[in-house]
């Protein structure tokens, strides 16, 4: 059993460094947005439409004097999908606390890639063929790291943005957490961002750094996120909790005022502190990932969910082959090769169905997570 868990860390190191390697990118300006801008009182509407026998795509520019007006619509050329929305009465806070729920649907690190989404949140029941909310009072958790490397980000967000409303009058909730790549879009670290975003900015005459600003509405939007989260005995964030941050003893209220508080700050300007228990990028709540890599002891681990008052954490950030359970089933690990599995039809996440975790297959079929052998902690250097 050691030498198949240091085999499965040494690969899932591999896998993490592999998929942070910068590949050849040959995209360019093509279909996106909507994006929402407010500008000198009015609300400035731009999105870049498809014309046949163009290039270069076509901007569309619509203003509005209030919000009540905008109706907004994503379309995909590539698949035909298409789904219609309009902008929030008000952008607000929500909890980080909720009860148990009899079903919880996870998902980490889409980076862009719509259709791996939409599988996903189809094989749960989660919406239906229109992109509507049919999960009733069930939970989608969204564990961050929905930015960067896709080329359908715009249309992944919005997505969300659209469910949460949806979901929340149905009894149920969407909870859209931040990752460490949110805070670096938002801080202005654009070097995982593909090609296509830049040449759109062109088109809009919207630098990039500014399509996620207080001046816009996903901006603002994202700027209502939280860092972490419990869901009856479940606790939920990007990478994990620290040592550090479990001896911290802040509250679930203050990690989260943090993170919103500083999302946008360059992280090398970051020097509060509390704040680092978010934002430091091996400690903090968004970068962690000894636990993932089997590098904590178990006692820490058991500090770490006493802090969070769960009986497990379930994070992202860790490039893993599949989903994956450590520590005696107490830390389960979503982050996964969604692309790669997409193409090998083997595209899966993170379902808890009246408490007990199960892989989730894009064919709907599901799989007790905890059934096969557990993997324990990493012991010795890997």
């Amino acid at each position: 059993m050691r030498q198949t868990i240091g085999f499965l860390l040494v690969a899932c190191g591999w896998l993490s460094l592999h998929a942070q390697a910068p590949a050849t990118d040959n995209s360019t300006a093509d279909a996106d947005g909507p994006h929402v801008f407010y500008r000198g009182g009015e609300l400035v509407v731009k999105g870049a439409e498809r014309q046949d026998g163009t290039p270069t795509p076509f901007v569309r520019e619509r203003r509005y004097a209030q919000r009540e007006d905008v109706i907004l619509a994503c379309s995909l050329p590539e698949t035909g999908d298409v789904f219609q929305f309009r902008l929030k009465k008000q952008l607000r806070l929500t909890s980080c606390y909720y009860p148990e729920a009899e079903r919880i649907l996870v998902i980490s690190d889409i980076e862009g890639n719509f259709e791996a989404l939409k599988r996903l949140l189809r094989a749960a029941g989660a919406i239906d063929a229109q992109f509507r909310w049919t999960f009733g009072q069930g939970h989608v958790v969204l564990l961050g790291d929905f930015f960067d490397r896709g080329l359908n980000v715009t249309e992944v967000l919005w997505l969300i943005y659209k469910l949460e409303d949806e979901a929340e009058r149905a009894g149920g909730g969407v909870h859209y957490l931040l990752g460490n790549h949110e805070a670096m879009n938002l801080c202005g670290d654009h070097r995982y961002v593909r090609n296509k975003y830049p040449e759109n900015a062109r088109l809009y005459s919207e630098n990039y750094a500014r399509w996620y600003d207080e001046n816009s509405e996903l901006g603002r939007w994202l700027r209502t996120k939280n860092v972490i989260l419990r869901i009856g005995s479940y606790v939920f964030c990007h990478g994990g909790i620290s040592p550090t941050t479990t001896a911290s003893g802040l509250s679930f209220e203050a990690l989260n005022d943090l993170g919103r508080r500083y999302l946008g700050v360059p992280f090398d300007r970051i020097t509060d502190p509390e704040a680092l228990h978010v934002f430091h990028r091996e400690n903090g709540l968004l970068w962690y990932r000894a636990a993932a890599r089997g590098k904590m002891t178990p006692m820490e681990l058991d500090a770490a969910l006493a802090f969070a008052g769960a009986e497990r954490m379930v994070v992202g950030h860790t490039l893993m082959p599949e989903v994956s359970a450590l520590y005696g089933g107490r830390l389960l690990c979503v982050d996964v090769l969604h692309e790669e599995h997409l193409r090998n039809g083997d595209l899966h996440t993170l379902i808890i169905e009246n408490g007990e975790p199960f892989v989730l297959y894009a064919t709907g079929q599901r799989k007790p997570l905890l059934a096969a052998p557990v993997l324990q902690h990493a012991r010795g250097r890997q």
